[in-house]
């Protein structure tokens, strides 16, 4: 039996919504006038290192606030709004977080790479500004990460011919990955918004009207001869890492795919231990809601993920 059957052999108690989310969302800090800020990460924070829900990003001004395990959407947007809550009192009162993916109107020069104590972290910022610059880096989103519940996982392997649970998760996740990728346009269409950048932004003339320049070739994407293949979890670790070997990304997280898998820290750990979660980058901030992202788009993404298991696999993957 095929995973595009399983939902469908579920008997109808089965707890199909069961799930885990988090939310990642990143936030330009500026001035009242609208002029990105030039002051350090909010000392009242306390370091930035050990934080575990507001921390820094690519600079200096991005904020990166990161809510905890939820067993809700409901309850991981209370979260990410009692962390914006915090964030918003902690930074200078004369400071704003700025509600758009795209920046505002900024020069290389203004953008300072995060003063990380971290030796690593800080040489990898600086190597990603020299490759791709500054820039691009200010684009900020919001991260949706999701895993399916213990209950609904166990249930859809008890109804496969299985015989490992995380050879079935990994291909549960695999599958999701796939046709996320062949349908995730639906959600740009839907929730993309990001069609303007300020004047000079691009160096280039754009003459076609974007959807979302965050998720299109104009946004922080790797380069397009990086081509990392689903077909299986050994060619997508084995693709990543030969890229790495090869010095076209400098390290594994450099891959930016619009889904990636999460759960370990080492790509190779996946073979062994197996996915845990996806993370689903494609969402821009919503400015016309506080928080960047609603309830009912949470929702309606928790939905859409669900009929991608219904739906027949991708064919040629790759």
């Amino acid at each position: 039996m095929t995973i595009n059957q399983l939902l469908q052999k579920l008997d109808t108690s089965s707890p199909i919504l069961q799930a885990t989310f988090g939310l990642e969302r990143e936030n330009l800090r500026v001035t009242t006038d609208g002029h990105l800020a030039q002051t350090a990460h909010p000392s009242q924070l306390g370091s930035r290192n050990f934080h575990p829900t507001i921390q820094t990003d690519f600079s200096e001004q991005q904020l990166e606030l990161i809510t905890p395990i939820s067993h809700s959407t409901k309850e991981a947007r209370r979260l990410l709004g009692a962390i914006s809550d915090v964030a918003g009192r902690s930074i200078d009162q004369s400071e704003r977080l700025w509600p758009l993916s795209m920046p505002p109107q900024l020069t290389e020069e203004e953008i300072a790479i995060a003063h990380l104590e971290n030796d690593y972290e800080r040489h990898y910022r600086e190597d990603l500004a020299e490759k791709y610059g500054k820039k691009l880096q200010a684009i900020s989103g919001i991260h949706y990460n999701m895993e399916l519940g213990k209950d609904l996982v166990t249930a859809l392997f008890q109804a496969s011919s299985h015989h490992s649970l995380k050879d079935f998760k990994n291909d549960l996740y695999l599958k999701l990955a796939r046709n996320f990728l062949r349908f995730r346009w639906i959600l740009t269409y839907l929730y993309g918004a990001a069609p303007l950048a300020e004047a000079g932004f691009y160096s280039q003339d754009i003459s076609q009207p974007i959807r979302s320049f965050r998720n299109s070739d104009y946004g922080y994407v790797n380069d397009e001869n990086i081509k990392v293949s689903y077909a299986s979890l050994k060619q997508y670790v084995t693709d990543i890492e030969n890229y790495v070997q090869s010095g076209e990304l400098s390290a594994e997280k450099e891959f930016y795919s619009a889904v990636r898998f999460r759960g370990q820290k080492h790509n190779r750990t996946y073979l062994e231990q197996g996915i845990t979660y996806l993370e689903f980058r494609c969402f821009d901030l919503n400015p016309f809601d506080h928080l960047g992202i609603s309830q009912e788009t949470l929702d309606t993404v928790h939905l859409f993920l669900l009929s991608l298991l219904w739906l027949d696999d991708v064919e040629n993957v790759d």
